[in-house]
């Protein structure tokens, strides 16, 4: 979510720069805990991973965390807590593939982040419980849930800071019409990696269940045959989370034996890397798929000057999981199209839980073509500096605009870091300042 609140917060400078405008949003606010709602998430579904907290809804830290996520399986429905208009159905960096709803007689917004497929467009009305997208792990995520969010005001699009707590403000039911518990009546998860490692039955004749939920109470989700072997991958003495033939869940460690540590081993497939030569200004699709014994603990990478020094173009991600898709969240944040003429090697490396590293690629290639020569910041090419191009890169860096080609991307850089953002906005600013002084 940080990604999500540095772009918030250099929309906000934009608009202060051009228009010199003071935005004030209010942080305390009283929650509606009348309101009904439907569960977004499959009603088998109702473990939060993360809770709210009023306390970091606005600060630009690595704990920021606007809403609740709830654990579910990557391709199970995202259902709409509540009717409404569809004001967003995109990509929207660190949230990844999210669906913004705005409900008038309530007069908020709801949102549902990091979809793997979306289901509405801008503009299509929704009923309460309609499904609008499925559960994926898209932009700045660990893993398969939905961050679902409320808040009263949009600022350039993005949710903003009139947050509230969606386990207070509704009350819900599933999409069925049946109950569904407050989802803040699930406990915390307090199973550990410790108990991590290849396992198999213990005093079983038949099968062991795997249950949806730390609970015997909880649905199945599948069998483990007595004597098989499975992966455990934590637990916390009583209940553990088990891997079997493609089944995820939880089952009694009552009924259970390790017979052996999980061996560390990482892999890539299904990889692209940038080869060869590469024309300026042209992007280059980044894939590949990350698997790995133990949780992946860090990746991270991107594109490296030949010397070794990291370039701007460069990602990291936690993802805490045995699998991670590069395409999720390194391909929106590493743009090849801005990289100036030279030689360079693209490289990712990951970590595991056991501290074992692992360089997945290394792919050396050169970019050729003309470095921009002309005014800098001089972004509709008249070849002087005034506000109009100040303008021009404000409505980018809004994204109203997607007219901007090569040459505006490169005149945009003023900082001439590889990136474009508020960083040159500001230097832009002072520029057309300075020349107007003169």
């Amino acid at each position: 979510m940080k990604n999500v609140i540095k772009r918030a917060a250099a929309v906000i400078v934009s608009l202060a720069l051009i228009f010199t405008v003071r935005i004030c949003v209010p942080f305390d606010i009283t929650a509606n805990a009348a309101a009904y709602a439907v569960w977004p998430a499959e009603p088998k579904f109702k473990n939060i991973t993360t809770y709210f907290d009023s306390a970091r809804n606005y600060e630009d830290n690595s704990l920021h965390h606007n809403g609740i996520d709830i654990e579910a399986d990557g391709g199970s429905n995202i259902y709409a807590a509540c009717g409404g208009e569809v004001t967003f159905a995109d990509w929207k960096d660190g949230y990844g593939y999210i669906v913004i709803i705005y409900n008038a007689e309530l007069g908020i917004y709801t949102f549902y982040a990091h979809a793997s497929q979306m289901l509405v467009t801008a503009g299509t009305k929704v009923k309460q419980g309609d499904v609008i997208a499925k559960v994926g792990s898209t932009g700045a995520a660990t893993g398969n849930h939905i961050h679902f969010g409320i808040c009263t005001k949009l600022l350039a699009g993005w949710p903003a800071a009139t947050y509230y707590d969606p386990l207070t403000y509704f009350t819900y039911s599933d999409n069925n019409g049946g109950g569904n518990p407050p989802a803040a009546t699930v406990p915390d998860c307090s199973c550990s990696d410790e108990y991590a490692g290849i396992y198999t039955t213990k005093d079983v004749n038949t099968y062991l269940n795997i249950r949806s939920g730390h609970s015997a109470s909880s649905a199945v989700a599948g069998q483990i045959p007595a004597g098989a072997e499975f992966k455990v991958t934590k637990g916390n003495g009583e209940w553990a989370h088990v891997e079997y033939n493609g089944v995820k869940g939880y089952s009694s460690m009552a009924y259970m034996k390790r017979i052996s540590e999980i061996q560390p081993g990482m892999k890539i497939e299904s990889s692209t890397a940038p080869e060869g030569t590469l024309e300026a200004g042209k992007s280059f699709s980044l894939r590949g798929v990350i698997t790995s014994n133990l949780p992946i603990a860090k990746v991270w990478g991107g594109v490296y000057f030949r010397g070794g020094d990291p370039t701007s173009q460069y990602a990291e991600a936690a993802p805490k999981a045995e699998r991670y898709d590069l395409s999720s969240y390194f391909d929106h944040n590493i743009k090849f199209g801005v990289l100036y003429a030279g030689e360079y090697t693209y490289k990712i490396t990951a970590e595991d839980t056991g501290g074992n590293k692992y360089e997945l690629i290394s792919s050396d290639f050169e970019i050729k073509g003309e470095i921009f020569n002309g005014v800098m910041g001089d972004l509709d090419g008249d070849g002087v500096l005034k506000i109009a191009d100040a303008v021009l890169l404000q409505k980018y860096l809004l994204g109203q605009s997607d007219d901007f080609s090569k040459d505006k991307f490169l005149a945009s850089d003023m900082n001439k870091d590889g990136r474009v953002d508020s960083f040159d906005l500001i230097a832009l600013k002072k520029a057309v300042v300075n020349l107007a002084d003169k």
